[in-house]
């Protein structure tokens, strides 16, 4: 990307910063000074890199809480230290691979990975993202927010999922926030990925309501008794650690 391009982004970016609302193509064109093709193709290309979403006006575009996530490395840090015995226990006990994840708007950003021992595993990579719908770990975050704020995630996620297939997905998400309610953790099993399978949890009980710890288990490791082991084991450190966690150093 050129220094011009480079130059017209954060113009577009500044322009939606200093207004503090969200502004169609036409708005955005006339506070930029660039032409409309011009400010699209930012977009487009800011939409895609998660910097800006669409907003509910129809048209519109604001700025995604990913821009807040570049200046997250110290709070990932500080998070990492309050939950580390959880991620620490986990690990310790089932050697698998433990991901510490945060809500940023519709998407789960993974800060920190505790990578398995086995040779068959999967990993995914700190500041990955995905949309929280299509993750336990994003599951386990939302389902443990006040109502109307799953609402508003809910809303905004509508409106960034294609149209075909986006009443289905919204349908399937809100059942699985409800089981996820009921069950105390959030389940998947091959839907992000074919062969691995993912228990979660919010940390919620520690003070951290947009922060949740998953378990990224290979499916043949994960019989009946070993899913409800794991189960178990994320319930009671939820409970009964969380004390011992909120008066950890942050």
């Amino acid at each position: 990307m050129s220094i011009a391009v480079l130059d017209k982004a954060f113009s577009i970016l500044e322009v939606l910063a200093r207004t503090g609302r969200p502004l169609s193509l036409a708005e955005l064109a006339e506070e930029s000074r660039l032409p409309k093709p011009t400010v699209h193709r930012i977009l487009r290309s800011l939409r895609e890199l998660g910097y800006v979403d669409n907003a509910e006006r129809r048209g519109s575009y604001a700025l995604s809480d990913r821009l807040g996530s570049l200046r997250a490395q110290g709070r990932d840090t500080a998070l990492e230290v309050r939950a580390r015995p959880v991620l620490s226990r986990l690990h310790q006990d089932f050697d698998e691979t433990v991901n510490l994840g945060v809500l940023e708007g519709i998407y789960v950003r993974y800060a920190n990975v505790l990578e398995t021992t086995q040779p068959l595993r999967w990993i995914v990579k700190p500041g990955a993202r995905d949309f929280f719908h299509t993750t336990a770990l994003g599951r386990a975050i939302v389902a443990g927010l006040p109502e109307d704020q799953q609402q508003r995630l809910t809303k905004r996620l509508g409106s960034a999922l294609p149209t075909r297939g986006r009443r289905a997905a919204l349908v399937q998400l809100a059942r699985e926030l409800a089981s996820t309610r009921a069950r105390g953790c959030a389940l998947e099993e091959e839907e992000t990925v074919a062969g691995v399978a993912c228990v979660a949890i919010s940390l919620q009980s520690m003070g951290e309501p947009l922060a949740g710890v998953s378990v990224s288990v290979p499916v043949n490791r994960f019989p009946t008794a070993r899913r409800d082991a794991l189960i178990a084991a994320m319930h009671q450190l939820a409970g009964a650690m969380s004390p011992a966690l909120q008066r950890a150093p942050a």
